[in-house]
């Protein structure tokens, strides 16, 4: 693994993600890059001599705006704490907004810190974290707060019936024992598989992806993301692993997403694949 991009609004809750993203930097010499895209403030002359004044007071005030973000991303990434590891800060000036600068960054893996969203918030724009998920093309691992020492050891790879999870998928980093996996899988009131026949998919992907020891739990729950989340919490898990097919537009809206439903309201580390 190369690059794993942190993506920062350079307030201190990055240090909760870049502090993860250093521990797997560490094993794998990666090379981290912290970025930050400036958000400009929007003037509104209000009336139509001020236009021109408007502009001259825009370009002055960009000019601080970049100015003070770029001084504060060059101190977080020279915090000393992270002296031992390869961090380049990275200020995008192009006014495209965080979501567009983060997925378009070539990585092997971004790592980012989320409040999540929830009621009407999440309903209506979702979080950042769960859109940019949506979109990356790589996998995307999500911090709700700071861990002394990022190495998963009771994970939770939570699955569904699903052709395409049978194709080899490449974890960015090392996830406890090689090959031994605690899949999960959520049943609800609309679900009518059986227990055997669940069983017989999951030893048929384990075979798939050549994984020798494994457990599966089968969970019933009022839907999959609170199952998901409760048997996690349930057993102390240190991490969730999901996939996603990251749907975007009107598939989404109509079906949603529960990789985002989880990273928007479990409390550890959840890792998103892309299928």
């Amino acid at each position: 693994m190369n690059t794993i991009v942190v993506p920062t609004d350079l307030s201190p809750a990055t240090d909760a993600a870049l502090s993860v993203a250093a521990d797997i930097a560490r094993v794998y010499n990666s090379t981290i890059i912290l970025l930050h895209s400036v958000v400009y403030p929007v003037p509104m002359p209000t009336y139509a001599e001020a236009v021109s004044l408007t502009v001259n007071y825009t370009v002055d005030e960009f000019r601080d705006v970049e100015q003070e973000a770029d001084q504060t991303l060059r101190q977080l990434a020279g915090n000393e704490k992270y002296k031992d590891v390869m961090i380049i800060p990275k200020l995008l000036t192009n006014g495209q907004g965080m979501v567009d600068n983060v997925t378009h960054q070539p990585a092997d893996l971004i790592v980012m810190t989320s409040k999540g969203a929830s009621g009407l918030e999440e309903w209506l724009v979702g979080s950042n974290a769960e859109t940019i998920v949506r979109y990356a093309h790589c996998p995307v691992l999500v911090v709700k707060q700071p861990i002394a020492h990022f190495q998963p050891q009771n994970i939770v790879y939570a699955i569904d019936i699903d052709e395409q999870l049978k194709t080899v998928q490449h974890f960015p980093f090392q996830l406890g024992a090689a090959d031994q996996h605690q899949f999960l899988y959520v049943t609800t009131p609309t679900d009518n598989r059986d227990s055997e026949g669940i069983q017989e998919w999951v030893n048929e992907l384990a075979k798939a992806k050549g994984i020798t020891e494994f457990t599966l739990t089968i969970r019933r729950a009022k839907s999959v993301p609170e199952g998901i989340i409760e048997y996690a919490n349930e057993i102390q898990a240190d991490l969730i692993v999901l996939s996603t097919h990251g749907h975007t537009g009107l598939r989404h809206i109509l079906s949603g997403s529960v990789a985002e439903d989880v990273l928007n309201h479990a409390e550890i580390p959840v890792l998103i694949m892309r299928v």
